[in-house]
């Protein structure tokens, strides 16, 4: 028996059968299927039951705009790539527009980022944004945090957003279809989110003249039409 466990073991780690001789990705979007079957070129002709798919999984998580991939093999001879790509969920300046996600990874611009509708994120030191890089910048940080409270708690407010000012003052929403910029400080911004959300309405029917709601106050908010 352990002769044949030995001639199974060798046929079925030599034999052609078991060789990959295709490759299947599945959830590209925005990626180029060439560019991704390049970090995979070698796989082809490695056996099935012995190619180390982690290896290659690894390869994938250092491309800027993959957030994850999972490997599945298909006997005899077939793996099946299923990619998770990252999403934008704004815009931030760096000598041109580039996109990033809600961890902060900077993605390279391409021909669809000027139609995405997205927000811009303004204000942050150019040299902390690096194109294929997660980037650490606390006011960057700040500001994508804000942008998914807003998201969580406000509802199609924040699908008027237009600009995130992050500067010395502190953190700033511009809304467009409200024409209003909420002035949230440096700190505290989920508190002072929800206590605007839930005052929204008042405020539009006490003054619905105001450009600027100021938030960094703990007991109030003040409405102004100019600053």
């Amino acid at each position: 028996m352990i002769v044949a466990c030995f001639h199974a073991y060798n046929f079925l780690t030599t034999t052609e059968k078991l060789a990959i001789s295709e490759v299947d990705f599945q959830g590209l979007s925005r990626l180029n299927t060439t560019e991704i079957e390049e970090i995979v070129g070698d796989i082809k002709g490695q056996n099935i039951l012995l190619v180390p798919l982690q290896s290659y999984a690894a390869r994938f998580a250092e491309h800027p705009r993959i957030r994850s991939t999972e490997f599945r093999r298909v006997l005899p001879n077939r793996v099946i790539c299923e990619v998770t790509e990252r999403e934008p969920v704004a815009l931030v300046y760096s000598s041109r527009f580039l996109e990033v996600d809600e961890e902060g990874m900077i993605m390279n611009s391409d021909d669809l980022t000027g139609l995405l509708d997205l927000p811009i994120i303004t204000g942050v030191e150019g040299g902390a944004i690096k194109e294929g890089k997660l980037c650490a910048d606390a006011q960057l940080v700040g500001a994508l945090r804000t942008l998914m409270l807003c998201k969580r708690f406000g509802g199609r407010f924040a699908d008027n957003i237009s600009e995130l000012r992050v500067g010395e003052a502190g953190l700033s929403i511009v809304s467009l279809r409200e024409g209003v910029v909420l002035l949230l400080g440096q700190s505290e911004f989920e508190n002072r989110l929800k206590k605007f959300f839930l005052l929204q309405n008042t405020i539009a029917r006490k003054n619905d003249s105001a450009k600027f709601i100021d938030l960094r106050f703990d007991d109030q908010i003040v409405l102004r039409s100019g600053i």
